[in-house]
This record gives structure tokens, C-alpha cells and sequence, in this order.
């Protein structure tokens, strides 16, 4: 049936509805996989002596940017974290575009690091955590665009 406006009433309720799922679904999949990851990467091994194990050095510590770099992707990861979830329970752009800009800053961040990582001569090579930091940002990015695109196809985009 249509509305007294002439549009599809069930047609728009079903469209919510979706947006609302697929909305919950992305920001689940951009928390557990993305910016847990990256915040629980973080803390673990970035820097390691793969054959005798006898140097390791977390992401906290780690002193190539700044003075321990596992610190500013920690903040990265919350804010990205936050987005994702005011994303879900607001469905507003602006919060998946934070989720998405913290995640291709961690993703720039962590190639970065691991590039340098690599490049190193000696026994030092990269640790896990850089891994996780880079998995992590590029589920940020993917859930990020899917999330931001879901909502601007609703018609509760509301302000970008």
C-alpha cells in the first residue's frame, strides 16, 4: 500500500531495516576484527630477534615516529573503535568517516613501520604486533566504506 504521500510505506520500513542489520553487522565486524586488533596489537612484540629470541620490543615502547608508537595507534584504535560504534547506534556518516580516517592512518602507520622494519639488516625483523595493526586497519577500512555507503543509501544519512 501506499502513503498518503505516495510512497511505499513497507518498502521504506524493510529499507530501514536492512540499513539497520547491515549497519550492526559492518560496525560488529569494524570492532572485533578491526580495532580490537590493532589496539590489542599495540601492546605485543613489534620489534623481535626471531632466531635467538633473546631481544623483544612491544608496540608501547617502540621508538620510530614518536617515542612508543603503539601509543598513538592505541588512540587511533579507540577513536576508531568510538565511530564504529556511534556509527551502529546513530547511523550517521560523520561516524564512519571517523572510523575509516583513523583506520587509513593506522593502515599508512603500520606499512610504514613494517617497511622499516623489513629494511633492517640483522637478525631483528618485525613482530606480530605490526601484523595485527596491519590486519586490523584494513578491516577498519573496509567496514568504514561499507558502512559509510550503507547509510548514504538510507534515507537517514543525516549530515556527512
Amino acid at each position: 500500500m501506499y502513503s498518503a504521500d505516495g510512497t511505499n510505506g513497507a518498502a521504506e520500513r524493510r529499507s530501514d531495516s536492512r540499513v539497520r542489520i547491515g549497519t550492526t553487522v559492518i560496525s560488529a565486524l569494524g570492532v572485533v576484527f578491526g580495532m580490537f586488533l590493532v589496539v590489542a596489537g599495540s601492546f605485543v612484540t613489534w620489534r623481535a630477534d626471531t632466531v635467538l629470541g633473546l631481544y623483544s620490543v612491544g608496540g608501547w615502547d617502540f621508538q620510530n615516529i614518536v617515542a612508543g608508537d603503539g601509543r598513538v595507534s592505541v588512540v587511533l584504535g579507540c577513536l576508531g573503535f568510538a565511530g564504529f560504534v556511534l556509527g551502529a547506534v546513530l547511523r550517521r556518516r560523520a561516524f564512519y568517516a571517523l572510523g575509516f580516517s583513523c583506520s587509513v592512518i593506522l593502515l599508512a602507520l603500520s606499512v610504514y613501520e613494517l617497511v622499516f622494519l623489513l629494511t633492517r639488516s640483522g637478525v631483528v625483523s618485525a613482530g606480530t604486533g605490526v601484523y595485527m595493526l596491519l590486519g586490523g586497519s584494513v578491516v577498519g577500512v573496509l567496514c568504514g566504506i561499507g558502512g559509510y555507503f550503507m547509510v548514504s543509501e538510507s534515507g537517514s544519512a543525516g549530515p556527512a
